[in-house]
């Protein structure tokens, strides 16, 4: 089974309208600044109390989000073990936000906007 998807790959689920849940597991604040659209915010921290409620199906590939994909691969680990479909988005909002700018589908503005909020590159 496979365990994650490059933003790449996420990206052209996204434009087929694939039937798929994006699961963004970042905290309220950092989700406010930027998110991918469609997307449901349930913070890591609350994810395993909150699974009950939140009706995922396991049918559909679950894509867990978070900044740089340390906290999603976390959440993705979890729901897998629980029967859900779930992969991690190797590079997070980081990368994302990356091909949506080269794609010219965001502002440079709004790219340098989000890159100071995210953070620094690991070197």
């Amino acid at each position: 089974m496979q365990t994650s998807l490059s933003v790449d790959q996420v990206c052209e689920l996204v434009k087929r309208q694939a039937p798929m849940v994006l699961l963004d597991v970042r905290e309220a604040d950092e989700y406010a600044v930027v998110a991918i659209e469609g997307s449901v915010l349930i913070p890591l921290q609350q994810l395993e109390a909150d699974i009950p409620k939140l009706d995922l199906p396991k049918d559909k590939q679950v894509i867990c989000v978070c900044r740089s994909g340390r906290r999603s691969s976390m959440a993705a680990e979890l729901l897998r073990s629980k029967g859900y479909q779930a992969v991690n988005m190797e590079g997070g909002m980081r990368d994302w936000i990356k091909h949506r700018y080269a794609e010219g589908l965001i502002s440079e503005d709004d790219f340098v906007t989000m890159s100071t909020f995210l953070g620094p590159y690991p070197q």
